[in-house]
């Protein structure tokens, strides 16, 4: 940048006493004047280091324009994406498996025949009855796969092994009935929870193979075949659903009933906590179309969802997205928002020519 040199002439001359004063007047605006010009070149180097930004995320954008018309190209060619959500209860996981079987699938090894969203990856044969509810450990490699056989097998995916077996045993302590869900407790890491045909929950230390507890029975348990089972996130606190229409809450270190949610009118099948965010809420889904979010603390609902036509046999909650997603014998998948309680999406499942009877 030039220097900054302004000469001042006046047209007549001017004594001593003028010309310090003018001087003086001059000299005091130099600091101004330096303080102006430092200001726009700092202003000046902002302004060239947005515009390189700027042409940055101007590459970006038009590369993810590019990345959507690819995407969107694949969809209308082969159909909308439809996302996963675990089996509902009583089913067994996988289509056309033989019984004892579960099915896991991955992306990124063999390409996918045409037409198909999915590839199988590996087919597990580790039970000798069909297979109800399938949980991943957040802390290993593990599934817990919860059967009819009424076991629960511990299968390592990376050994391809099956690392302990829960149940099976014929003393009373261990002996379970036909299992319907399985969960791993978020807080307490070593405890594994599931729910059997024979109106009991039960409670593993899935690391040394020991039986911690057996709720049900008695007046506070429940009184049916208990379905479904999620533990908090953050509290020593889970719920149970079962087809004697109550939820239940435990807290299930010591093993009693802190709350029952009883405004069913039909079996339940399923309930999950909603997140840290909404630490107090609960969602249940129900045989009589709807699915319904508790507050714990007064056991009032807080909203009541209503768009299937059939059974609700499954639900989940994505805290990344505050979603709740359901699933009904009407073969179609309802995405909630939990911010509005309004429904989101729904996926036909039926729209699948391969399944068309699908619930």
């Amino acid at each position: 940048m030039p220097d900054f040199n302004f000469p001042v002439r006046l047209n007549r001359p001017v004594d001593g006493k003028l010309h310090g004063a003018f001087t003086d007047l001059m000299n005091g605006m130099a600091n101004p004047m330096n303080q102006i010009a430092f200001e726009y070149m700092r202003l000046q180097e902002q302004v060239q280091k947005l515009t390189a930004e700027n042409q940055k995320l101007s590459v970006q954008n038009q590369k993810l324009q590019a990345d959507v018309t690819k995407l969107t190209s694949q969809v209308n060619t082969k159909g909308p994406v439809v996302p996963t959500v675990g089996p509902a209860p009583g089913l067994q996981l996988g289509v056309g498996v033989a019984p004892g079987a579960i099915v896991g699938a991955e992306t990124g090894k063999k390409p996918a025949a045409d037409g198909e969203r999915f590839q199988l990856e590996r087919t597990i044969s580790i039970h000798e009855a069909p297979v109800h509810s399938v949980a991943m450990s957040t802390q290993l490699n593990i599934v817990a796969t919860a059967s009819w056989d009424a076991t629960i097998n511990l299968y390592n995916l990376s050994t391809d092994k099956i690392v302990r077996t829960l149940g099976g045993s014929s003393s009373a302590e261990e002996k379970m009935g036909g299992l319907y869900a399985v969960a791993f407790s978020k807080t307490v890491p070593d405890i594994l929870g599931c729910t059997s045909c024979d109106k009991n929950v039960y409670l593993w230390n899935h690391q040394t193979g020991k039986p911690l507890a057996k709720l049900g029975g008695g007046q506070q348990g429940h009184q049916d075949e208990v379905n479904g089972i999620d533990f908090h996130s953050s509290q020593q606190v889970m719920c149970t659903a079962s087809d004697d229409k109550k939820v239940i809450i435990w807290d299930f270190q010591e093993g009693i009933v802190l709350r029952t949610l009883e405004t069913h009118t039909k079996a339940v099948y399923g309930s999950t906590f909603l997140g840290q965010e909404m630490q107090y809420f609960v969602a249940t889904c129900c045989f009589d179309m709807k699915t319904r979010i508790f507050d714990m603390r007064d056991k009032q609902v807080v909203a009541l969802l209503q768009e299937h036509t059939d059974d609700i046999i499954g639900i989940d909650y994505s805290s990344a997205k505050g979603l709740i997603a359901t699933g009904s014998d009407d073969g179609n998948i309802c995405i909630w928002n939990t911010r509005t309680w309004k429904l989101q999406h729904k996926i036909n499942t039926r729209d699948d020519l391969k399944n068309p009877d699908n619930e």
